[in-house]
């Protein structure tokens, strides 16, 4: 695998407050968690960056940025006990005046304009409204309640911007941090329910037909059709107490048992790989993809640490669609477990000899995907017929198998 990181990962390393010229009174700066020491399920192709803030119903924060060159970006409002209050997501994010919001399927993703506003207050939410509205309201978050209706005294406000794109850098995506400034919240502070135009023009993308796949019957040619079906890992939802601090909710994530580190076996996950714009390449949103970001990252059960990221852009795709991923512990590589044949090999014998898990990620899933686990309650066992043939079967095998059916 190509790592990012050098071996052994640096677990502790401390957080690195990104340097910039010398700000007035009125604008703070944004501080960069490294992804590789962020708890809670850090995806190493992802630029975390928050800000503290304490509440002040006098004043609203103001935040001023371009929409960045990758492939996802979404603000969190966190209140006090780690508790989110609204999650942001690109797309719902009106742009400036003159601008363009390039995350719309069928966009100009090269944009030169792509500015926006977003402010957060802190009062709580007009009465009938929820704490962000999309579409509405001039990007207006209201932080001076939780989502339980208690009084919000502090928090932070989230940053993410994930996979940027070739060319520009990893930690804003080619378009600086976004200013941070305090005003004074004006007198005419009505909330409009108006829906702001989008001042852009979009193209009519057809959406893709529904497959209906059965239960991946995990083969990959006729010499596997007797091998025994069931899956030796098995998957849930994240537990509740994990859930509710998750800072992003446009997410549907799946977590597997604890991995068996046998160095005389092979773990092989095999599963259909769902569809992704390529905006990696600098190629836009077309609004048909399955979802929008996906990845596989290694993590610890205490702290749910991530220490490695496969990233949908880095794994190779069969020429069937599906994804060959081929995880060691220190057993060696069979000959023909190659990209050229269509498979993804990790070393994993690298990584912190600590218990391990996987974590599947599906961002912004498509309402025409039904195969995620979406609407499975937190802490259950996710069934593989309600993912289908998108369900990352895995099984442990000795190198042998491979030589037995894959090398000549």
């Amino acid at each position: 695998m190509s790592i990012k990181y050098p071996c052994p990962y640096y677990i502790n390393i401390p957080k690195d407050i990104i340097t910039s010229p010398a700000l007035p009174p009125s604008m703070q700066r944004w501080i960069h968690e490294p992804s590789n020491n962020l708890a809670l399920l850090g995806d190493f192709n992802a630029s975390y960056n928050t800000f503290p803030y304490t509440v002040n119903p006098n004043v609203e924060i103001v935040i001023k940025g371009q929409f960045p060159y990758a492939r996802y970006l979404a603000y969190s409002v966190i209140g006090k006990a780690d508790l989110t209050i609204a999650t942001i997501p690109d797309r719902d994010l009106i742009p400036d005046p003159g601008s363009i919001n390039p995350f719309l399927p069928g966009a100009n993703w090269n944009a030169k304009n792509r500015n926006y506003t977003l402010k957060i207050r802190f009062t709580p939410p007009p009465e009938g409204i929820d704490h962000f509205i999309p579409g509405a309201g001039n990007n207006i978050i209201y932080a001076g309640t939780l989502k339980n209706g208690l009084q919000n005294t502090h928090g932070t406000i989230g940053l993410r911007i994930y996979a940027p794109s070739i060319g520009y850098d990893d930690i804003t995506g080619g378009v600086g941090f976004p200013i941070i400034m305090y005003n004074n919240i004006p007198n005419d502070n009505k909330f409009s329910f108006i829906t702001e135009p989008i001042n852009q023009t979009l193209f009519n993308i057809a959406l893709k037909q529904k497959n209906n796949f059965e239960h991946n019957k995990w083969y990959i040619s006729t010499h596997e059709k007797n091998h025994e079906e069931n899956c030796d890992l098995s998957w849930s939802t994240l537990g509740r107490a994990s859930a509710l601090i998750q800072y992003d909710y446009n997410d549907a994530y799946i977590i597997s048992n604890e991995l068996q580190r046998n160095p005389s076996k092979l773990l092989f996950l095999r599963w259909k790989a769902p569809t992704f714009p390529d905006t990696y390449h600098n190629i836009g949103i077309l609004g048909n993809e399955d979802m929008r970001y996906w990845s596989m990252s290694f993590v610890s059960p205490v702290g749910l640490l991530g220490l490695y990221t496969l990233a949908d852009f880095e794994t190779v795709i069969d020429k069937n669609a599906y994804v060959n991923l081929i995880i060691s512990f220190g057993a060696s590589r069979p000959s023909c477990v190659t990209t050229e044949n269509g498979f993804t090999w990790i070393d994993a014998s690298h990584l912190p000899l600590i218990p391990l898990k996987l974590f599947y990620r599906n961002k912004i899933v498509s309402q025409d995907f039904p195969y995620s686990a979406n609407n499975i309650p937190a802490g259950d066992i996710v069934p593989p017929e309600v993912m289908g043939e998108y369900y990352p079967c895995g099984k442990y095998i000795t190198p042998t198998y491979f030589k037995k059916y894959f090398c000549d």
